[in-house]
């Protein structure tokens, strides 16, 4: 195949249909013409062979390959059932001839490599080199491809699906939970529990209550963390206006006959630790409807700030002002065993595992028998002894001990968990802690195993750490530093450049550092790019540049070598970009003072796709918190496309403006990481089915970006 992409390559078989007269050499002819023609648009394919009647009426062979690599695979095969015997083929790249229409047409896909083959013109000659070349093609797609991707774990599309999440890469997530969904990689029920971590990572909370089989996942057994999730989605679509309008009597009323049916299988006690307000409203609600759940009136006892007018009503039920503690009846270890096992088979928790466990070591081995033999007890059991037989870590530190541990099978999978359950406070509230962390995580370099357990859980550690409320914490910045240190690190092992790294340079950025450690970030950012990036790199080498353009530099001198350095680099790929990137770089060099001819590249190069096309004619409209990120999109795009209406806003809510906006643009993009919630969630309310967009960065690079995504 040659072209960008599919549609790319159709456009370039359907303009090549049109224009070709092989039909002049007769039906048998035009029948091998029109197979070997459309090699352009197929993926197995390493190039394109093309038939073409040259101007003095002969029939030729256009060749092209995207990339010398496609050329080294195709050239031999060629060269061995088609080669100098019977064309002109001798295995030797030459210029496409000027002057020709289908050559003009090919070479606007920018070739890497190309030649024309000559075969003699009587009728038994062409024919027996038409078929020599179709021998070719169906030669290539039977061999085995040497290129493709071993076939990927599981736990690494996980890891990748919340690297996504982290960068608000809504439709690169959506794409591998369709792919988890398709080759059957989880079960019908964990894969809702990912889609509702989609939707919610967006706030589409609507769409969490309207999923298929709601109902069945409220009565599912199912981590704490989705149970919060499910929580606070009834709370926002169905009592947030309500609530914030002080509507009391509505809320009440709303809450007994819509919410309550839904949401009373899933307020148990303890509360879940990511509990958010709105399913803390939820569990105040129904103590207040039922008031003989005293259980939820004492867990509730610590968090009434965060209850509104509703801690107001709980102040008033009976023993509600002073919580008090019963005494509890004396239990033996037995017991505890099986209460500990009931709450295992309750909720799919670290924790739980981990008290479990704990449980179950003093018991005697008379005493594990029974409970092992005994229901409702036995299925928990078995479940541990499959999962956590070696134990269960019940913090980061833990696990990145343990991750030395070959046993330590499911390492993955407890960090996926232990992201939610595990509180950041605890691992982080004070400098020493935090250099035990540092120190945990430096030792997992020493082992190879762990290195590697540690490198493909980068990504939930990422995502604990945001879910600190002051993230970006100064205190915490050796964490973001050595966690940086070690994307770098993996990405020299394994080629793989998580998006997660993203977020911990802009952390660093935000929070401030010193000449040496800001060099250090440098040299991280520089490991990270790798000395030859590719084109599918690009994006994020300029969000990179646009990060360090808008932070403050303790060491200038530094920026402007690095910044000049990894910009530069991107100029031997520029004919190979597609228009919008060409855009963004052309842009940023221009900031930078300087222009990409000075460094010999020839700006107006034709681009095979047809961005500015499709742009042509719609509104846009962009929604960002960083004014100057937004501005410069709005004048990339309408230089790339004059005709295209861009409109910017910033509204920290609802507004008559940024409704208007959400109603009637073609295409809304919205800049995740640079966005009010209730913005966000106002203009969803109103698109109505039109695409809106999520760009992963606060730069304009990615706000590009996210048209170009969704463009493709």
């Amino acid at each position: 195949m040659i072209g960008l992409d599919n549609a790319d390559a159709q456009s370039v078989l359907s303009d090549l249909e049109t224009i070709s007269t092989t039909s002049t050499f007769g039906p048998d002819v035009e029948d091998l013409c029109r197979q070997l023609r459309t090699t352009v648009v197929d993926p197995a394919f390493p190039g394109a062979l093309i038939p073409t009647a040259n101007a003095a009426g002969r029939l030729q062979i256009l060749v092209a390959t995207p990339t010398m690599m496609a050329w080294r695979r195709l050239s031999p095969v060629l060269k061995a059932f088609a080669g100098p015997t019977m064309t002109s083929f001798n295995g030797i790249t030459a210029p496409l001839p000027l002057g020709e229409v289908a050559t003009q047409r090919l070479a606007q896909t920018l070739p890497a490599a190309t030649c024309v083959i000559q075969i003699p013109q009587d009728r038994k000659s062409v024919l027996s080199a038409l078929r020599a070349l179709m021998r070719v093609r169906e030669t290539i797609a039977r061999a085995p491809d040497l290129q493709s991707a071993v076939p990927e774990p599981t736990s690494w599309l996980l890891a990748r699906f919340q690297d996504n999440l982290n960068v608000g890469r809504r439709d690169a997530a959506t794409a591998i939970l369709e792919r988890l969904k398709d080759e059957l990689r989880l079960d019908a029920l964990n894969t809702k529990f990912l889609e509702v971590q989609l939707l919610a990572a967006f706030g589409d909370w609507a769409a969490i209550v309207s999923l298929t089989g709601f109902g069945s996942l409220r009565l599912a057994r199912r981590p704490p963390a989705i149970t919060a999730l499910l929580l606070e989605a009834l709370y926002r679509t169905h009592l947030a206006n309500l609530f914030d309008a002080g509507d009391r009597d509505r809320v009440h009323d709303t809450y007994r006959t819509t919410v309550r049916d839904l949401a009373q299988p899933m307020l148990s006690v303890p509360l879940p630790s990511t509990l958010t307000p709105g399913g803390l409203k939820l569990y105040a609600l129904e103590t207040v409807v039922s008031p003989s759940r005293p259980d939820i009136q004492e867990a509730l006892a610590g968090g009434k700030s965060s209850l509104g007018w509703l801690a107001d009503e709980l102040g008033t039920l009976p023993g509600a002002v002073v919580p008090h503690s019963r005494p509890q009846p004396a239990s033996s270890s037995l017991d505890d065993a099986r209460a500990a096992l009931v709450q295992v088979d309750a909720a799919e928790a670290v924790d739980n595992f981990a008290a479990a466990l704990a449980a179950l070591t003093k018991l005697a081995p008379a005493e594990l028998a029974l409970i092992r033999d005994a229901e409702p007890f036995s299925a928990a059991f078995r479940l541990i002894e499959a999962n956590a037989a070696g134990g269960v870590p019940s913090s980061w530190i833990e696990w990145l001990e343990k991750a030395v541990d070959p046993s330590f099978t499911n390492a993955l999978e407890i960090a996926r968990h232990g992201k939610d359950e595990w509180s950041i406070q605890s691992s982080t509230s004070d400098p020493s802690q935090v250099a035990a962390f540092v120190r945990a995580l430096n030792r997992t370099q020493d082992d190879a195993l762990a290195s590697e357990r540690t490198a493909q859980a980068l990504p939930f550690l990422v995502a604990w750490l945001q879910q600190d409320t002051a993230f970006p914490a100064p205190g915490l910045a050796p964490i973001y530093a050595n966690l940086l240190t070690l994307f770098a690190l993996n990405s020299t092992r394994s080629g793989t450049v998580y998006e997660s790294s993203q977020v911990l340079v802009e952390a660093l950025l935000t929070v401030g550092m010193n000449d040496d450690d800001y060099r250090s970030l440098i040299a991280d950012i520089q490991e990270l790019a790798g000395q030859a990036f590719g084109i599918d790199m690009i994006y994020w080498i300029l969000e990179m540049i646009e990060n360090f353009m808008r932070a403050s530099a303790p060491d200038a001198s530094a920026r402007e070598t690095f910044l000049h350095t990894i910009l530069a680099r991107t100029a031997p790929l520029y004919g190979r970009l597609s228009t919008l990137q060409r855009t963004a770089v052309k842009r940023l060099a221009a900031e930078l003072g300087w222009t990409l001819e000075g460094l010999g590249v020839d700006v107006n190069l034709p681009s095979s796709d047809d961005f500015s096309v499709r742009l042509g004619g719609l509104r846009i409209a962009i929604y960002s918190l960083t004014e100057a990120s937004s501005r410069q999109a709005k004048n990339a795009i309408e230089e790339l496309a004059p005709t295209a209406i861009v409109d910017c806003n910033a509204d920290h809510g609802g507004s008559v403006r940024l409704r208007a906006l959400a109603e009637n643009a073609d295409v809304f993009v919205v800049a995740w990481l640079s966005a009010k919630h209730a913005a966000t969630e106002f203009i969803r309310e109103h698109r109505t089915g039109k695409p809106l967009l999520y760009a992963q960065g606060r730069g304009f690079s990615s706000i590009l970006r996210a048209l170009e995504n969704h463009f493709l």
